[in-house]
C-alpha cells in the first residue's frame, strides 16, 4: 500500500475544515473538505440536500463522495461530522488512511458555531443542529455519535488549541502512527457484535451493542428452567415478573416458567391475551397499564414476553411506556422470533388509518431463546420461517463483509437441510446464533432504522407484505418472504446486480418436500439461465407459455408449477407453498393432475409425450380447494 492519507473526523465546531487546510499545506498533500466536495457535485447547498433528499439521499451522496476522494493518493479529509456514523464509511477510512478524531466539549463547540453563524458563515449552517435549544442539541448528537469517534486511530482535543497547534498535534500523530506496528486484528465494536462463550458446548452468547446497554441473546436447547436464575443476575433489583403471554403458550410453558422465577425469589403474574393483530392497539395497551397498577409494579420490575408476532409488539411498546420504560425479556417461541424479531428493540401498535403506526424503540434486557421450543411450532409455520433464514444467508457477506470464518451461511443451509428440518441442535443452534449476530451487527450500525443498514432486512418484505395484503394474511408471513425473495433476485438479476448462479442458490435450500420453496421466478434450472418471468392464470399449453419454453409456469401464490423435472408422473406439480403430506388440497392436486396426465399421453403420439402436460385446457388440478387458495381467491 502507498500512502496513507488522513481522515479527519469529529462533531461539527471542532475545527476539521480549517485543520485540513493546514496539514494539507505543511505536507503538500491533497486538501478536500467533504461537504464542499457533495454540494458542488450536486450544484446545491447542503441545506438544500436536505430539503429535497432528506438525510438518506445526504448519506448516500457522503459514502459516494468518500470513497471517490480516498482514491486520489496523498491526501486530507474533512469528513462531515456524521460521516463515521455510517458502516461502510468506516471501512473505507480504515482501508485507506489514518483515522483521527477531533474532539471538544459539547459548550466549546456550541460556541465555535454560534461565532460562525454570527459571522454569516455558510458553510457553519449545519441542518441537523437546526433546533429549539441547539445547545442540547448538540449534547444529544454528540453522544450518540461519540462511539464511533472512539474508533479513530487518534484523538485531538481541541478546547485548549489553537488551529495551528491542532494541525501541528494532527502530523505529529500521523508520524507516530507510521512508524507503529500493524494490529493483529481490529474490532469496529458499533459495527461487529461482542460474543463470549458461557458453555463450551453450545454457541456463544450474542452481546447486541445497542441502545442505553448492551444486552445478550442466549440461544441454547431446553434450558428455559434456567432463565429465571439469569435473570435474577441481571436484574438484583427486582422483585415481580409481568407476563404476557397468550393462553396455548402458557399451557405449555407456564409451570416451567413459573418454577423458574419462583426459584430465583420473583412473584410471577400472568396476563393472557390473544395472539392476533387485533390486540396492537391503544385500548389493549391501556388496559395492560391498569393491569400493572393494580400489581404495583416499580422500575426495577420485570416485564417478560413469551411468544412473538402480535404480543410482542404489544408487549414492547407497554414495556417501554409504563413508568418511561420497564426492564425487558423476551422469550420467542417460533422461528422467525428467535432469528428475527426478539431482537433489534422494535415495537408497533395499529391505527385505526394505518399499521404499525404507533411504536417505539425498546431494547430487552435479555432475549432468551430456547430452540427445543420449535416443537411445538405448527410444521408449517416453522418450514416457512426458514426463508427468513434463507435471508439472512443473502444479506451476510453484505452485513459482514470478509469477516465470515469457515463455510458461508448459505454454504451450510445447502448441505444440512435435512438436519434442520428435523431439528438437529447441533447444525440448527449455530444456525440460529449466526442469524441473530447478523442481526445484532445491524441493529448496532443502524439501531433507529435510518435507512443506514437496517433496510438492507427488508429484502423479500416489499413484496412479500404486498401479498400478505393482496390474500388477506391467509399465507405464512414466511411462504409470503420467500415469494418476496424469489421475485426482487429477479429484479436484482434484470438489473446486473447479481448473476443468475446466486438467485438460484438462494433457491435451492428451499426445494419441495425441503423448507418452503422459492419460486423459481423464470429460472431454469437445466441450463442456469434466466427465462421469461410469466404471469396470469394458472393454465397449461400455448397460451400460458412462450413457444420454446421448457415448462409452464404458474407462479401465483398457493399455485402449482408443471415441470420436466419431477421424478414420477403425478409428482410433476411441484408446490411453491410446501404442504404437509395429508393436505386434502395436495392429495386433490395429485389426483386431478394424474388423470389429466393420462388423458394427455393417451392423445398424443408416441413421441410426443414429455413429461411435462400439454394442450390448451384448464388444468382440473388448478381447482383443488384449501383454506390458502379460497383466500388468495
Amino acid at each position: 500500500m502507498g500512502v496513507r492519507g488522513i481522515y479527519l473526523v469529529g462533531f461539527s465546531g471542532t475545527g476539521k475544515s480549517t485543520v485540513a487546510k493546514l496539514v494539507g499545506a505543511q505536507l503538500g498533500w491533497k486538501v478536500f473538505d467533504l461537504d464542499h466536495v457533495i454540494a458542488e457535485r450536486a450544484g446545491m447547498t447542503i441545506p438544500l440536500i436536505f430539503e429535497r433528499e432528506g438525510e438518506p439521499g445526504f448519506r448516500l451522496r457522503e459514502a459516494e463522495a468518500l470513497r471517490d476522494v480516498s482514491a486520489e493518493g496523498a491526501f486530507v479529509v474533512a469528513t462531515g461530522g456524521g460521516a463515521a456514523v455510517r458502516a461502510e464509511n468506516r471501512r473505507v477510512m480504515a482501508s485507506r488512511g489514518w483515522v483521527i478524531a477531533l474532539e471538544g466539549r459539547p459548550e466549546t463547540l456550541h460556541v465555535r458555531i454560534q461565532l460562525q453563524l454570527k459571522n454569516a458563515d455558510p458553510d457553519a449552517i449545519r441542518p441537523m443542529l437546526d433546533a429549539v435549544y441547539p445547545l442540547d442539541q448538540v449534547r444529544a448528537r454528540k453522544h450518540s455519535r461519540q462511539p464511533v469517534y472512539a474508533l479513530a486511530d487518534w484523538t485531538v482535543h481541541t478546547d485548549r488549541l489553537t488551529p495551528d497547534q491542532v494541525a501541528a498535534e494532527v502530523v505529529r500523530a500521523r508520524d507516530l502512527l507510521e512508524e507503529t506496528f500493524e494490529p493483529v486484528a481490529g474490532v469496529d465494536v458499533p459495527a461487529t457484535p461482542i460474543r463470549h462463550s458461557l458453555s463450551p458446548d453450545l454457541p456463544p452468547p450474542v452481546v447486541v451493542a445497542a441502545g442505553p446497554w448492551p444486552y445478550q441473546a442466549v440461544v441454547g436447547w431446553n434450558h428455559l428452567h434456567s432463565l429465571g436464575a439469569q435473570v435474577r443476575r441481571l436484574l438484583p433489583h427486582a422483585r415481580k415478573v409481568a407476563v404476557l403471554t397468550d393462553a396455548a403458550t402458557w399451557g405449555r410453558l407456564g409451570d416451567r416458567v413459573r418454577g423458574s422465577f419462583q426459584g430465583a425469589g420473583l412473584e410471577v403474574h400472568v396476563r393472557e391475551v390473544d395472539p392476533g393483530e387485533q390486540v396492537k392497539t391503544l385500548e389493549q395497551a391501556s388496559a395492560l397499564y391498569d393491569w400493572m397498577l393494580e400489581l404495583r409494579l416499580h422500575r426495577e420490575d420485570i416485564v417478560l414476553v413469551i411468544g412473538g408476532g402480535a404480543i410482542d409488539d404489544l408487549g414492547g411498546f407497554v414495556a417501554s411506556t409504563y413508568m418511561r420504560g420497564l426492564p425487558l425479556v423476551k422469550v420467542p417461541t417460533s422461528l422467525e422470533g428467535m432469528v428475527d424479531t426478539a431482537i433489534g428493540g422494535k415495537s408497533a401498535l395499529n391505527h385505526k388509518q394505518a399499521g404499525n403506526l404507533v411504536g417505539t424503540f425498546h431494547h430487552p434486557r435479555l432475549a432468551w431463546v430456547d430452540a427445543a421450543l420449535l416443537h411445538d411450532e405448527p410444521e408449517r409455520q416453522r418450514r416457512a420461517a426458514f426463508a427468513e433464514v434463507v435471508k439472512y444467508a443473502m444479506l451476510e457477506s453484505s452485513l459482514m463483509p470478509g469477516e465470515a470464518i469457515g463455510a458461508s451461511l448459505l454454504d451450510q443451509l445447502e448441505h444440512h437441510v435435512p438436519e434442520l428440518l428435523t431439528l438437529d441442535r447441533q447444525v440448527l443452534l449455530p444456525v440460529i446464533a449466526r442469524c441473530v449476530a447478523l442481526k445484532a451487527q445491524v441493529v448496532a450500525a443502524d439501531e433507529r432504522d435510518m435507512g443506514q443498514l437496517r433496510i438492507l432486512l427488508n429484502y423479500g418484505h416489499t413484496v412479500g407484505h404486498a401479498l400478505e395484503t393482496a390474500t388477506g394474511y391467509g399465507i405464512p408471513h414466511g411462504e409470503a418472504v420467500a415469494a418476496g425473495m424469489a421475485v426482487e433476485a429477479r429484479i436484482a438479476l434484470l438489473l446486473g446486480q447479481i448473476d443468475a448462479s446466486l438467485a438460484i442458490r438462494q433457491r435451492e435450500p428451499n426445494a419441495p418436500r425441503r423448507v418452503p420453496m422459492l419460486p423459481t421466478a423464470g429460472f431454469n434450472d437445466e441450463e442456469d439461465q434466466p427465462q421469461q418471468f410469466w404471469r396470469g392464470p394458472a393454465r397449461h399449453g400455448p397460451r400460458s407459455q412462450p413457444p420454446d419454453s421448457p415448462h409452464t409456469d404458474c407462479r401465483a401464490p398457493g399455485r402449482i408449477a408443471c415441470g420436466p423435472r419431477a421424478p414420477d408422473g403425478y409428482q410433476s406439480c411441484e408446490y411453491h407453498l410446501d404442504r404437509q403430506p395429508d393436505d386434502r388440497g395436495r392429495l386433490d392436486h395429485r389426483r386431478g393432475h394424474r388423470a389429466h396426465r393420462q388423458g394427455a399421453k393417451a392423445k398424443a403420439p408416441a413421441d410426443q409425450r414429455p413429461t411435462e402436460l400439454r394442450g390448451g385446457r384448464r388444468h382440473p388440478a388448478h381447482e383443488y380447494t384449501s383454506d390458502v387458495d379460497r383466500s388468495a381467491r
